[in-house]
């Protein structure tokens, strides 16, 4: 199959990149490996950012400086400042394309606080706007005619004499690996919370399956030990409880009522004086007592049916246990602002890229921006590649190399748990390279991931059905979700300081010799390069530091 652009990844960067590539005049697919539904944007259910109303108590400029006090250094400003000024169009892009804000009484957008902001910018629905916006995305999408490719597992980019002729894909339906030939790229996939399976409010499939291969093709990652914490998410099974339960007035409380810490703090901050706490012996929760039930099912209705279905518990009248899960991951392919990357015709947005807008610590309501903002830069710009270069040959013995390795995990003998190895990964990663890190833990985190690639090998399916095969999909995402655990820990090991969602307690000052950016490149087939680096001009780096990192499981 032969399109003018591919985008991997149905979020919001994914469906708003596919929808300006369309309206450039180009042929467009979406691969996606599961329902679009599924995706993280489709549970981000807090809310997005956006100065509506220009005042004395909020302007661009605010919203600008609130996401770079927030990020914690290490941010574009350029990037930020004109994202923050886009955000109303974006806000209006969506309202016409149906997407239902809540609104006041004169029928302007509602917008309530979040952790950070210094003015109440984010816009949403009751507490389901990640959802609502996909909903509508999806419709738009279908109604323009692009085709949605999903429960195609998306394998590697292919090159040809260094140029991008495709990529490989695994047919989820009948487990055949197929080549999709495109003139240009977007990546969108998502990131990596995934891989602390357990302790994350993200699927299993968001283990960094775009990342690892863009590394695979030799693109730089950056910043991949900037891993965001949700503090206030269920004690039972780490589902997510948006902070738009914090923005309309819940307390976070301990088991005799006290409020111990500001529940508008940044999530960093937050998560960490929930955890200190729980250290101390105590339990957190979610008091939504002192609000009224009106209040809450107008807009909190999810919250509320979640946590009665998920913990059994009734908010108007109990206390709701939490604690902090992994979330958001900062770190991914690197990306120059117009979301280009190493490969001339491949673009990435959304979590999966580096964009510069959350520098070290993200700040709620900002993704869902920043996914629309640099979706739409993707769109348009893949458009313009594909219009001015021809398709590629597709090199099948890459093709084949990814048939290959199917064929193994499907028919050898199992000799593991691929479910058990996933958990005590994610268990691993969570004690160790969490919210709070030293060398000592990442170490620890280190080997004990080293040890898992070396019995990856021995991991096959025990069911050898071709159709929809679910082992074989996961032990896919576990080989990259190894790779991405031993990057992240890495760099975390490396960068010896304490900046933003990255908490060295060994190290827990923020050192201005660290005031730049991490990279990761990769050295043949077995080393990885870590580099700190620092901007000169636009794009033009020269190197700080390096360390050689050896892959050899």
């Amino acid at each position: 199959m032969l399109y003018d652009v591919i985008v991997v990844g149905s979020g919001i960067a994914g469906l708003h990149a596919a929808l300006y590539a369309k309206r450039a005049g180009r042929s467009v697919a979406i691969v996606t490996k599961s329902n679009p539904l599924r995706s993280n944007s489709a549970v981000a259910s807090g809310g997005i950012n956006a100065v509506i109303n220009l005042s004395e108590y909020d302007s661009f400029s605010e919203h600008a400086n609130d996401t770079i006090v927030g990020a914690d250094g290490l941010t574009h400003r350029n990037n930020i400042e004109k994202m923050c000024k886009e955000a109303p169009n974006i806000v209006k892009e969506l309202s016409d394309m149906g997407v239902a804000f809540d609104t006041n009484e004169d029928d302007s957008v509602a917008q309530r606080p979040f952790a950070g902001g210094s003015s109440n910018r984010t816009c949403y629905i009751a507490d389901r706007t990640g959802s609502s916006i996909i909903q509508s995305l999806l419709r738009q999408c279908r109604k323009e005619g692009i085709e949605l490719l999903a429960n195609y597992q998306f394998l590697n980019i292919t090159t040809f004499n260094q140029k991008l002729s495709g990529i490989t894909v695994l047919r989820r339906e009948d487990s055949h690996v197929i080549a999709l030939v495109c003139k240009s790229l977007v990546l969108a996939g998502g990131g990596y919370a995934g891989i602390f399976r357990g302790h994350s409010t993200n699927s299993q499939e968001s283990s960094g399956d775009v990342i690892a291969a863009a590394f695979r093709a030799n693109m730089r990652l950056s910043n991949m030990e900037f891993v965001q914490f949700h503090p206030t998410t269920l004690k039972t099974n780490g589902a997510l409880i948006s902070e738009a339960a914090r923005g309309e007035g819940a307390y976070i409380v301990d088991e005799t009522g006290t409020r111990f810490t500001d529940e508008l703090e940044t999530r960093d901050k937050l998560s960490r004086a929930i955890l200190e706490h729980i250290s101390l012996g105590h339990q957190v929760y979610l008091d939504f007592r002192h609000l009224s039930a009106s209040l809450i099912d107008t807009k909190l209705p999810s919250t509320r049916k979640m946590a009665l279905n998920s913990a059994g518990i009734d908010i108007t009248r109990e206390l709701l246990e939490i604690t902090p899960s992994a979330h958001y991951t900062i770190g991914g392919i690197w990306t120059r602002s117009d979301t280009s990357t190493d490969i001339p015709g491949i673009f990435a947005c959304g979590e999966c890229a580096v964009t510069g807008v959350h520098g070290a610590n993200r700040l709620g309501g900002n993704s869902l921006l920043e996914g629309a903002y640099f979706g739409r830069i993707s769109g348009y710009e893949a458009a313009r590649f594909s219009n001015k270069c021809d398709y590629q040959p597709i090199d099948y013995a890459c093709v084949e190399k990814d048939m290959n390795r199917v064929n193994v995990i499907i028919n050898g003998e199992n000799h593991f748990n691929i479910n058990a190895m996933r958990i005590n990964l994610g268990g691993s990663l969570f004690r160790d390279v969490g919210a709070f890190r030293s060398e000592e833990t990442l170490n620890r985190a280190i080997s004990y991931t080293r040890y898992l690639r070396g019995k990856r090998y021995g991991l096959h399916c025990v069911s050898k059905e071709l159709e929809n095969n679910v082992e074989l999909s996961s032990i896919l995402e576990f080989y990259n979700a190894l790779f991405i655990a031993e990057a992240m820990a890495h760099s975390a090991l490396l960068r010896k300081e304490s900046r933003g969602v990255h908490y060295r307690s060994d190290f827990p000052q923020k050192d201005a010799y660290f005031n730049v950016a991490s990279y990761i490149l990769k050295l043949g087939h077995d080393y990885m390069k870590i580099t700190f680096e620092k901007s000169v001009k636009t794009d033009i780096w020269y190197s700080v530091k390096k360390f050689l990192i050896s892959l050899k499981g």
